[in-house]
């Protein structure tokens, strides 16, 4: 009679162990965790779910955040200690750890488990009764292993995508994930040519109006990372080679990129080459931007080389020149127009920045 009491009695306390809590249930019931990534530019935080609400900061293109409610298009998360709302148009779902899907989830019934339990109560029965307390010291473990079974799991740590970010802001309740890796570091962008020197022509289109169109593509990119970036010029407006590296000594960047697109009377050649003449103080910095071109662009390898160009030779902080296309190759010339190209190579470049400031930090 003993044996069957202590059967009844298991078989009631799993029983009543193996659902969720009821009292964690009702915490969680309306639990919201989601993660998104920010899609556009500009997203921007508010203090409460309403366009006309004080405007808080602003999300950039990357960035990305842990919400914790949602009401009529908006998430809340939390941003420097205090709540803020951001509209989900722009917002990428990445994650969702909403514990009421999860409740769901845990509650279908398992008939593996039934089966086990029936199995157990059937071993206790045929159990001698000198084991009696044996038993009930193993029930104790067993009630232990359920409570550690429906305890709440730790959260793995966000995903960062694709660069890897240099700082993580961590307030009370949320995680936003900043892009900022290249902050703290000043980039002074070369477009080749300008003003009476426009570099090479072919059908009209002119070096000097490609390396500037590009080199605005790459500061945009880079000040999304939180670099600080200048340019040699802004405009159509002749630098003298010298000027161009007295700028760069004078502000000591970290990096200077020359921007050019290439011209052979071989209409055949083609591809993109990168120069640098420093092998102490460059040949790093231009490994690693070329190996980031090749891999964004699709146009021919030709390689890593060193030469005596004015702006490298005489620049004494880390430089390379870079020529992006040949414009006296048809295909190379169709491709570099666009602006889809172009872009491309900002994001390449900006990249291979990240790449060499990661090793050169370590």
């Amino acid at each position: 009679m003993r044996k069957l009491l202590l059967a009844l009695g298991f078989i009631i306390t799993i029983t009543f162990f193996l659902p969720v809590d009821k009292t964690f249930a009702a915490t969680v019931e309306n639990d919201h965790d989601k993660l998104f990534e920010v899609e556009i530019a500009n997203v921007t935080m508010r203090t409460a779910p309403d366009k006309e609400a004080e405007v808080v900061g602003q999300l950039k293109d990357g960035d990305q955040l842990r919400t914790f409610d949602e009401k009529n298009g908006w998430v809340k998360t939390f941003y420097n200690g205090q709540p803020v709302w951001v509209e989900t148009e722009g917002l990428l779902l990445k994650e969702d750890n909403s514990t009421k899907e999860k409740q769901k989830d845990e509650e279908i019934p398992n008939d593996n488990e039934e089966e086990n339990i029936e199995e157990d109560v059937q071993d206790v029965t045929n159990e001698e009764q000198e084991e009696s307390e044996e038993s009930e010291t193993g029930l104790d473990s067993m009630l232990e292993e359920q409570l550690v079974l429906h305890a709440v799991e730790e959260k793995e740590d966000l995903p960062v995508g694709i660069y890897q970010p240099k700082s993580v802001q961590i307030s009370e309740e949320a995680i936003i994930v900043l892009n900022n890796q290249l902050e703290g570091y000043k980039i002074m962008i070369d477009a080749g040519h300008g003003g009476e020197d426009s570099g090479a022509v072919n059908s009209g289109v002119l070096e000097k109006d490609l390396t500037l169109a590009t080199a605005h593509k790459v500061k945009e990119h880079l000040e999304k990372e939180g670099a600080e970036v200048l340019l040699t010029r802004n405009d159509d407006t002749f630098i003298s080679l010298q000027n161009r590296v007295n700028k760069s000594n004078t502000e000591n960047a970290d990096a200077f990129i020359s921007l050019h697109y290439d011209y052979f009377r071989d209409s055949d050649a083609n591809g993109i080459n990168t120069y640098y003449y420093h092998p102490s103080t460059s040949g790093d910095l231009a490994e690693k931007i070329h190996a980031a071109l090749v891999n964004e662009l699709d146009m021919t390898d030709r390689g890593v080389r060193r030469e005596g160009y004015y702006v490298i030779q005489h620049n004494q902080n880390p430089s390379v020149l870079l020529e992006l296309g040949f414009m006296s190759n048809k295909d190379d010339l169709n491709e570099i127009q666009k602006e889809a190209y172009q872009e491309a190579v900002a994001k390449a470049i900006t990249s291979g920045l990240m790449e060499y400031f990661d090793v050169s930090d370590e």
